[in-house]
C-alpha cells in the first residue's frame, strides 16, 4: 500500500489502471470499524512536498486524527452523545464488554470516562446487532443522510427535467444503488467482476433475489414534490 500515496502513487496508480483499482476494491473486504484496526502502514506515512521531497518527520495517522478533533474542540465522546440525546457512558462497561479494551482505556484516561475522545469511543462503542457501526454513528448517519437530502437543490426545488435531461431524470428515478451505476457506465466490469447484488458488498459474494418494481413505485410518489 505504501505505493499508493505520494507521487509514486500516481504513477503506480497509473501503471494498475481504472479497472484494475476497482476490480481489487470490490474484492477486498472492509475493515471493521473497532480498535486495534487501523491500518500500520498509515501509521508511519513519509509526507512529501509539492516537489516530490520527503519530509524527515513521519506522520502517524490515527495520532493525527485524534489531535485534530482535539485542536478543532470536537466534543468528547459523552457530550457528544449528550448533544444527540444519547444516554452518556457513566463507566467504561458502558461502552464495551471487551476486557482487554477496558483495561487499555483505563491506562490511557483513568476513571475520567468524559475524558474519552470522540474517535476511540465510535470505534469501541459496542456494535448494533447486524450493522457494521454503533449507536452513535447510527445516529449521526440518519441525521446528516436526511439533512444532506433536504439541503440539495437538485433533489428538492430543482428536481424535474428542466434542471435535469429528460434521460437524466429517468437515471435519477431508476438509479437504486451504486451497482446500476457501474452497470450503466461500466457494464464490462460489472459482467464480467461483479456476482453480489450491492457493490458495497464483496463482488463474488451471492446475489439477492431481484426486485423488479422501479423503485419510485415502491414508496408513496407525487409529481408535486418534483417541481
Amino acid at each position: 500500500m505504501e505505493d499508493l500515496i505520494g507521487h509514486k502513487g500516481e504513477k503506480t496508480l497509473s501503471e494498475i489502471g481504472f479497472t484494475g483499482q476497482i476490480v481489487s476494491m470490490g474484492h477486498q473486504a472492509c475493515g471493521a470499524l473497532e480498535l486495534w484496526n487501523y491500518p500500520s502502514w498509515l501509521r508511519d506515512l513519509i509526507i512529501q512536498d509539492i516537489d516530490g521531497k520527503e519530509r524527515p518527520d513521519h506522520v502517524d495517522l490515527a495520532a493525527l486524527d485524534i489531535y485534530r478533533d482535539r485542536e478543532r474542540k470536537v466534543a468528547r465522546y459523552n457530550q457528544f452523545r449528550r448533544t444527540l440525546l444519547l444516554i452518556p457512558i457513566s463507566k467504561w462497561e458502558d461502552l464495551t464488554d471487551d476486557k482487554e479494551a477496558i483495561q487499555t482505556l483505563n491506562e490511557v484516561y483513568g476513571d475520567d470516562v468524559e475524558e474519552l475522545d470522540l474517535l476511540v469511543g465510535l470505534m469501541d462503542e459496542k456494535k448494533i446487532k447486524g450493522f457494521a457501526i454503533s449507536e452513535t454513528a447510527f445516529v449521526l448517519f440518519l441525521l446528516m443522510a436526511s439533512r444532506r437530502l433536504e439541503a440539495d437543490k437538485f433533489f428538492t426545488s430543482n428536481f424535474n427535467e428542466e434542471k435535469y435531461t429528460k434521460k437524466e431524470f429517468e437515471w435519477v428515478n431508476k438509479t437504486e444503488s451504486l451497482k446500476d451505476v457501474l452497470d450503466r457506465h461500466y457494464p464490462q466490469i460489472t459482467k464480467k467482476w461483479m456476482n453480489s447484488s450491492s457493490a458495497f458488498s464483496v463482488w463474488d459474494s451471492p446475489p439477492n433475489g431481484s426486485n423488479f418494481i422501479p423503485l419510485y413505485l415502491r414508496f408513496p410518489y407525487s409529481r408535486s414534490q418534483q417541481q
